[in-house]
């Protein structure tokens, strides 16, 4: 809810802030979800202007990137630690705001039964509601650590996620809200201790007596449903960017693919009306992410993130080939740990993987959409990585280092596959030599150790002021650093192409002003 910035070249703060009228909920059943991937899969199978860009190769690119490439903070998306670098404490913490939930004597006010897993919904000792999730007992710890993890680096990436908590529950020690009932239409009954060894029958025990869950705190406001990820929220007036359009959700489909969270289906995102500096205005979650760094209701299942859960691409190479070709949904790998399952970055390939259901904003993701969502992913440091896995509270410290090398190597196979589809400069700076100001950036790949020097060609031109004629300059250097001080204009085009293994990529045009002596850097194009 921060305040629109003044800035006369550069949007960081899309302010869809505005009070608006509370909105009707918005309720997606999973059977809903699934009929709007594939209706929306149609749509844009049919969308004309969208196939003539394909075929020229000019796909739309995202509609809410600022002038420096970047996505502004808004009600969808705050940047964090990519551009503004987080400490051990702030990633460790995430979105967790006051103490950890108090379990020790705490009441039942709901009961879940769908989803992966049964849950509760337990209001602890000081009166703060969680839903709570429990770990299969075939695989304990496993949905608890993933879904800690995964809310870390969603919320670090720049993601509105839930307050989530390893917590332990004593099922003796709760009480069950009086008049609290479970179950649909005429099977509806009171809920009872019965109902409660039931339901926990199937989840992992300590040898305590205690069960490890993933507490996640009630989100403040009120619920409106799902948001969709095509088109726009007609009862939302501040929502005036298509979805499908937004960077966020496009290059999500790399972040998502790092952590392997394939159910990223509408049920799991969540519009929340709240009140914030006085205004009245939704802001957008993502939720539930169990399903993510080998969790899912079963585990062993080989196909999540390698093809959609109902891929009729696939089902046509197996009726094309009589049931030569095999699939993904064939196959199978070995358990790692109970704690991780099948997770790990062998045959994991970026560019083909898949969310359970097809989503329109990552069918529509550019290569500059994928090279925004990488360098989030490189700005995480072997040690934030390191900080965030141990929050998840593995008793196997053996779990945490398998963790932590996963991530890593698959950190590395997507920075590979995507920073070979553009320039890989970036993290533009000016600074200032004997000779005067200097442009600087990094070369991406040689920073994740994919690739050895560059060579980068550079061409710039100055606008004439008052001081002088414009001037042209251009040059070649392998140094990441580009001198400015012969350029006399008022502003500076920077067009900088970087060559290696005989390859050229298409350049980088950077915009440098000069207002009153002072340089900064006005606009980057890719």
């Amino acid at each position: 809810g921060a305040r629109p910035e003044k800035d006369d070249a550069v949007l960081w703060v899309d302010f869809d802030f505005k009070s608006i009228a509370e909105p009707k909920a918005r309720n997606v059943s999973e059977y809903d979800s699934f009929l709007n991937s594939q209706a929306d899969e149609v749509k844009r199978a049919t969308d004309v202007p969208r196939l003539v860009r394909v075929a020229v190769r000019a796909p739309k690119q995202a509609s809410n990137v600022n002038a420096l490439d970047e996505v502004p903070d808004s009600s969808w998306y705050t940047n964090r630690h990519a551009l503004r670098h987080m400490t051990a404490d702030q990633l460790v913490q995430g979105p967790n705001r006051g103490k950890p939930p108090d379990f020790s004597h705490a009441t039942i006010i709901k009961a879940k039964l769908e989803g992966v897993t049964p849950g509760l919904q337990l209001r602890d000792n000081d009166g703060t509601d969680y839903m709570i999730k429990f770990d299969n007992k075939n695989y304990p710890e496993l949905q608890s650590g993933a879904e800690v993890i995964s809310t870390k680096i969603l919320y670090a990436s720049g993601y509105n996620v839930p307050e989530n908590y390893i917590a332990y529950v004593d099922p003796r020690t709760l009480e069950i809200k009086d008049g609290m009932e479970i179950g649909n239409g005429k099977s509806k009954h009171a809920f009872t201790r019965e109902d409660l060894d039931g339901m926990l029958q199937h989840a992992a025990k300590r040898a305590d007596g205690k069960y490890r869950v993933l507490a996640s705190k009630i989100l403040k406001g009120k619920p409106k449903g799902p948001f969709a990820y095509i088109g726009v929220r007609s009862d939302d007036a501040n929502d005036l960017i298509p979805h499908e359009h937004r960077r966020e959700l496009r290059g999500l489909r790399v972040i998502a693919s790092w952590i392997n969270h394939w159910d990223l289906k509408e049920m799991n995102t969540l519009d929340m009306y709240v009140e914030e500096g006085g205004r009245k205005f939704l802001r957008h979650f993502l939720i539930d992410f169990g399903s993510s760094l080998g969790g899912g209701k079963s585990p062993l299942e080989y196909f999540h993130g390698r093809e959609y859960a109902f891929d009729g691409a696939n089902l046509f190479k197996e009726l094309f080939t009589l049931g030569l070709y095999v699939t993904p949904d064939e196959k199978s790998a070995p358990l790692v740990f109970p704690e991780v399952g099948i997770l790990s970055a062998m045959d994991f390939n970026p560019g083909d993987w898949k969310p359970s259901f097809p989503v329109v904003p990552f069918e529509n993701m550019t290569s500059e959409d994928a090279f925004w969502a990488t360098r989030v992913i490189l700005s995480f440091s072997e040690d934030d990585l390191l900080n965030i896995v141990k929050t998840a509270e593995y008793s196997n410290p053996m779990v945490t280092d398998y963790m932590l090398k996963v991530l890593l190597e698959r950190r590395q196979l997507v920075a590979r596959y995507w920073l070979k589809k553009v320039n890989p400069i970036g993290g533009f700076t000016l600074g200032v030599e004997a000779g005067g100001p200097v442009l600087q950036f990094k070369d991406m790949a040689v920073d994740a150790r994919l690739a050895g020097p560059a060579e980068y060609r550079y061409e710039m031109t100055a606008s004439p002021d008052r001081e002088g004629d414009g001037r042209r300059d251009h040059g070649t250097t392998t140094l990441t650093r580009i001198p400015l001080g012969k350029m006399a204009g008022a502003e500076t085009l920077v067009r900088i192409w970087t060559t290696r293994d005989k390859h050229s990529f298409r350049p980088v045009l950077i915009s440098v002003r000069r207002p009153e002596g002072a340089h900064r850097i006005l606009r980057i194009d890719r």
